[in-house]
């Protein structure tokens, strides 16, 4: 005797239908709450089994004319019979469920029918089957429970009824499911509803993109939306989601904008999920390149083109069909999963085609010529231009101001020039005589002193010259020896004598000789070793590497020093066409310096100021030949910081005030002067 039906005889019949519809009112509270079938199924079939101390209970499903499948099960079987009874292969059992399931009625069978001689079916159990349907009132499958078989007919009316309003309960569980769906279903129409709002609550191409990127991420449940924007040869990413600011300069945004490129170029959207198998070579390996970067799962990649607008006119379908407007391209990024086509399909389609429609419009918008500034002086139109005599004063008091202005109004003069930077004491280098580099002792950057040993040269055309005079010196030792050797002895003939002492003299000559070339070959080897001339610092670019071993010649340029701690100066090329408007300013000022600003293209959002100091009076070809006059302006050292020599520099050489008419038409009365009146 099982636990449950040992508990039943000791309660009354009160209280057990009071715990039946609490176990009812339970179920019916799990049928609305749980999403999960599988638990929820296990709970149902549990309980019912706890609270009918039944043996067993099982939930069976019948898929079209096939035969019926276990799903679910409570409880062990009393016996091999019953076993053998509730198992598929039984054609009896199956028979019955399968009239279950067709009649859509409860049925109760008695284990005695699946035996020939009842005697066998011991012990004697009952099959209780109700049948489950769906939110369609369609029925699927049944729940059958395994009751003990020595019951009264009123307690199996009441174990049936009770298996029917239980087995109800599943289709309110799929009525709660499909209430839930829908519910989704309306949460996502809303989202999407949103993202169409705030897609074209704007004009500006810009902030457009701005919030396709935002709401499309909110809308995708995704990690990252980007936007490129197509200029004509190639994508530029425009708007990263929840990332007001970015740097276009950035590696990864770099590569990001070549794989938008890639996929508006070819017209062919990427959906990539680690794997770029039947890709291009070269559009997979961009695609690799990023994901090594940005290390996401899931990168797709919808290009977006501008709809041609459709004309039915038979005209206009005869004629060719233009391509549609390349606008850019949409970039979708999971980092954490594998997000297939068919999930997200829906709404990637609302997405790209409510994208395609908003960015079309704001770039119309923004081809609109001096848009701002018609849109600021819109409020002028009323006032200036409401009827004719507005118009007409409107126009004469224009143009009375603008002449006014052209006559009175002082414009300071300034004549572009480019240069470079340089420190005012600076010194190269030369090579006093020919040579090989030997040894570099100083590096670049490196601060020397006046007189510091900067490089060593070797001349083997000296060392062999020194050589020979060592040798001719020897030999000259060993002659003038065996000289005096004969003059020592003494000669009986006075003029033999004479001759010996003349070719001794002969001798301690060419020796003298040998011996001022041998200092003269030191004095030059001297001048092998190169000193520092000034006070600086090295700016020769790695030189320790790439000097030694060089042949130079003599006078040939070897290493700069710069003094970088003193002045700086400006060494500025003047055209020819402007040099008659800076030596008037000199004139003028009475020979005070002009006043000269630039700017460092290594630096070029500082403007510094300088003074002219020098300017030279004869003309020197560029290297393209074309006359130019060197200038020299002295920097202000109280604004320099971080320069560097042979910067190249933009300057303005102020030459005084003129009327703004001459300002605007300088060069236009120049040429007239030069072209035409000439």
């Amino acid at each position: 005797m099982s636990t449950g039906e040992t508990t039943q005889r000791g309660r009354s019949q009160n209280e057990i239908r009071d715990e039946v519809r609490q176990t009812v009112r339970q179920l019916s509270e799990l049928a609305s709450s749980e999403a999960d079938f599988d638990k929820f199924s296990n709970t149902v079939l549990e309980q019912i089994v706890n609270i009918t101390g039944a043996f067993g209970a099982a939930l069976w499903q019948v898929n079209g004319n096939q035969g019926p499948v276990i799903t679910h099960k409570s409880g062990e079987s009393p016996s091999s019979l019953a076993s053998s009874v509730l198992s598929a292969e039984n054609e009896q059992h199956s028979r019955a469920l399968m009239k279950v399931v067709q009649s859509a009625e409860p049925l109760s069978i008695d284990s005695s029918a699946f035996v020939e001689n009842p005697a066998e079916a011991k012990p004697p159990f009952l099959l209780l089957m109700a049948p489950i349907h769906d939110r369609n009132k369609e029925c699927h499958g049944a729940m059958e429970l395994l009751q003990r078989g020595n019951v009264s007919a009123q307690a199996k009316d009441g174990y049936l009824r009770f298996l029917s309003q239980v087995s109800q309960l599943f289709q309110r569980w799929h009525e709660q499911q499909d209430l839930a769906r829908l519910s989704q279903h309306a949460d996502a129409w809303s989202e999407r509803l949103d993202f169409i709002n705030e897609t074209h609550s704007s004009i500006d191409f810009k902030e457009t993109a701005y919030s396709i990127a935002n709401e499309a991420r909110r809308l995708l449940k995704c990690d990252r939306v980007s936007v490129a924007r197509w200029n004509g040869s190639r994508c530029k990413v425009l708007a990263i989601s929840s990332q007001d600011k970015f740097d276009n300069r950035a590696n990864v945004v770099k590569k990001l904008g070549k794989i938008a490129t890639a996929s508006v170029s070819a017209d062919a959207p990427f959906w990539i999920l680690g794997d770029t198998t039947g890709i291009a070579p070269e559009v997979a390996r961009k695609i690799n390149d990023y994901l090594d970067e940005a290390h996401s799962r899931t990168l797709v990649v919808l290009p977006l083109f501008a709809k041609p607008p459709e004309t039915p006119d038979l005209e206009m379908k005869s004629r060719r069909k233009k391509k549609p407007k390349k606008l850019g391209a949409l970039i979708i990024e999971y980092f954490d999963q594998d997000v297939v086509e068919g999930s997200i399909e829906e709404d990637t389609k609302l997405i790209v085609g409510q994208s395609q429609l908003a960015l079309e419009n704001a770039r119309q918008h923004g081809e609109i010529f001096m848009l701002p500034i018609w849109k600021r002086m819109g409020w002028l139109q009323k006032v200036l231009f409401q009827d004719h005599f507005a118009k007409t004063m409107t126009g004469l008091v224009a143009l009375a101001l603008l002449t006014l202005a052209m006559l009175f109004w002082p414009m300071d003069l300034e004549m572009k020039v480019d240069g470079v930077m340089q420190p005012t004491n600076r010194r190269t280098i030369f090579a006093q005589t020919e040579g090989i580099v030997e040894t570099v002792h100083v590096g670049n950057r490196a601060n020397v002193q006046q007189g510091d040993l900067l490089l060593e040269l070797r001349s083997p055309e000296l060392e062999l010259q020194m050589k020979d005079i060592e040798g001719r010196l020897i030999t000259l030792d060993q002659q003038i020896r065996s000289v005096e050797y004969q003059l020592a002895r003494g000669f009986d003939d006075p003029a033999e004598m004479q001759e010996v002492t003349s070719t001794l003299q002969l001798y301690q000559k060419r020796k003298t000789n040998l011996i001022d070339q041998q200092r003269l070959i030191d004095l030059k080897k001297e001048r092998l070793n190169l000193y520092a001339p000034i006070d600086g610092t090295v700016v020769t670019w790695d030189a320790k590497r790439r000097l030694p071993g060089l042949p130079v010649a003599a006078n040939q340029a070897v290493l700069a020093v710069d003094d970088l701690q003193g002045d700086w100066q400006l060494e500025l090329k003047v055209p020819q066409n402007k040099i008659g408007y800076i030596n008037r300013a000199i004139v003028e000022s009475e020979d005070k310096p002009l006043d000269v600003s630039f700017i460092v293209e290594t630096n070029p959002n500082l403007r510094l100021n300088a003074s002219l100091t020098e300017l030279a009076s004869r003309a020197e070809p560029s290297d393209q030949g074309i006359p130019e006059f060197r200038a020299t302006a002295r920097a202000n050292p109280d604004e320099l910081s971080e320069l560097r020599p042979g910067a190249g520099v933009t300057a303005r050489v102020s030459c005084g005030e003129v009327k703004l008419w001459y300002w605007c038409f300088y060069q236009v009365y120049d040429w007239v002067r030069t072209k035409v009146l000439f």
